[in-house]
């Protein structure tokens, strides 16, 4: 029996999107604070190594949040 079961198809899918948007925002703001604190001194720019962090931060976390979705939907 899935976990999403008491939840009918539009529940789930404003859930996913939700969790999608939440993921990527805390990915972006994750990765610009690590990337002024550990580029910013190297480059000597601190919003360029914020810009880069927030930027690139994001894309492990958009398809980990997927998979975990896909996974509670199947357990």
């Amino acid at each position: 029996m899935s976990a999403l079961n008491a939840f009918d198809g539009q529940q789930v899918q404003a859930i996913v999107i939700l969790w999608i948007l939440l993921g990527g925002l805390v990915g972006v703001l994750a990765g610009a604070v690590s990337g002024m604190l550990i580029g910013g001194k190297k480059l000597g720019d601190y919003k360029l190594a914020a810009m880069m962090g927030g930027m690139y931060a994001v894309m492990p976390v958009i398809p980990g949040v997927v998979l975990g979705t896909i996974i509670l939907v199947l357990i």
